[in-house]
């Protein structure tokens, strides 16, 4: 189960694409501590992970607020956007473009 229906089009796609995925899966900070929940995370064959953040609501102050501080727990963590962190986002009207979720998800499969 996701929390909307942009989530809903990318699991579908994943799966689609027989790609491996945790939903929401908690993930410690090892360096900046504190505990998030990244919408997709994926293992590498090394073991690390890789995650996948929907930007759903941008449009909104508290919503951006608060990926300005997740974005920048991850990056203190080791997450680099483009090499382990990855990102979507709805428009401004609620809709997602679909060819950039499947270069996403085919950017994640070349790394697991």
């Amino acid at each position: 189960m996701v929390r909307s229906k942009s989530e809903l089009v990318i699991a579908n796609m994943l799966y689609r694409m027989g790609i491996d995925y945790q939903y929401e899966r908690p993930l410690e900070g090892e360096v900046e501590r504190g505990k998030v929940r990244p919408d997709f995370s994926f293992t590498d064959p090394a073991g690390d992970l890789i995650l996948w953040e929907h930007l759903g609501m941008l449009g909104r102050a508290d919503y951006r607020e608060g990926w300005k501080w997740k974005k920048a727990w991850y990056e203190k963590n080791g997450f680099a956007l483009g090499q382990n962190l990855f990102t979507t986002e709805d428009d401004e009207r609620g809709g997602l473009d679909s060819t950039a979720v499947r270069k996403t998800a085919e950017n994640i499969a070349e790394l697991v």
